[in-house]
């Protein structure tokens, strides 16, 4: 392992344990195999010091996070256990925002359900200073009610941008991939951003080998976009599941609609990993790097990715 990739791990490590108060939380996945199905409970890594992430003067270097999660509008036991896992993980080191990556209210969207299955599970992470950042899932809008759960949910629109010191953070509306106003928007957008990280959030898979499958539509009308502009990471949802592809021309596509309920999933060619599990994705935000992992309920890292400019 090079110098570079063990500095990777050992700031994971410190940052786990200031999570947890624990010296270890679980087995890092750099170069895990691709799977499908359930995982095993993985094994426990000791963590270096933070000493050992010490800058001059003491201080700890911590990164930038988010924390990411699809298809969470039950407001039933499974997503209050991965609300519950995203608070533990968070430690001193709070997420700049949580990212709702649509299907926020079963079954219709209806805002006012919104407390039973947004404020209330995620209160731990928004009482922390964490911002919404969400999108539009089919459920949202196939009733009617997507104008509603806008306003409900803070968002300034049904697409829309924001930006965090050198994050540019870019939400779609994948209901409506064709809308002539929404693709020009998005290239002067994408365009004009100066930002090194270009992160953009959205429903419906350009890339999936889960139940729902690609959304071709999708994947015309945005990915020439992204890969012209130079953005770096999608996160998805839509299919209960992780998945992540390899890099295609220059974009990791993450689907990641696993917080509340599952569906069976498979690797397709383009994927690098497949799980049907409950998640969240954990996403660490480095001057040079973004790092990424996928943890379960039992924080356990089922997906771990470094993803480069």
């Amino acid at each position: 392992m090079d110098e570079a990739a063990q500095g990777r791990l050992r700031r994971w490590s410190a940052l786990a344990a200031i999570a947890f108060g624990v010296v270890g939380i679980g087995a890092f996945l750099l170069g895990r195999p691709a799977h499908t199905g359930v995982p095993t409970t993985l094994g426990v890594a000791v963590a270096p010091t933070l000493a050992d992430q010490s800058q001059p003067g003491g201080s700890v270097d911590l990164p930038m996070r988010f924390a990411a999660a699809g298809d969470v509008g039950t407001g039933g036991t499974e997503e209050a256990a991965t609300a519950a896992a995203m608070a533990a993980l968070e430690g001193d080191n709070p997420y700049k925002a949580l990212l709702l990556l649509g299907d926020n209210i079963y079954e219709d969207g209806d805002p006012s359900k919104a407390q039973d299955t947004v404020f209330q599970p995620f209160a731990d992470i928004l009482d922390g200073g964490s911002e919404i950042l969400a999108v539009l899932g089919n459920h949202d809008v196939d009733s009617g009610f997507g104008d509603a759960q806008v306003a409900a949910l803070g968002m300034p629109a049904p697409w829309y941008s924001v930006t965090f010191g050198d994050v540019r953070i870019v939400a779609l509306d994948s209901n409506r991939p064709e809308d002539p106003e929404q693709l020009s928007w998005l290239t002067e957008v994408l365009a004009s951003a100066t930002e090194r990280w270009k992160i953009v959030i959205m429903h419906h898979p350009p890339y999936s080998g889960g139940w729902h499958g690609s959304d071709l539509g999708v994947r015309n009308a945005f990915g020439p976009l992204f890969e012209q502009y130079g953005v770096q990471l999608v996160l998805t949802g839509h299919d209960h599941d992780y998945q992540r592809t390899r890099p295609i021309h220059g974009v990791t596509y993450i689907v990641s609609g696993g917080a509340a309920q599952l569906r069976p999933t498979n690797l397709a060619d383009f994927s690098v990993v497949a799980w049907s599990t409950y998640h969240f994705v954990d996403i660490a935000v480095w001057d040079d790097h973004l790092e990424l992992r996928a943890i379960d309920h039992q924080l356990d890292i089922i997906d771990e990715v470094v993803v480069e400019p």
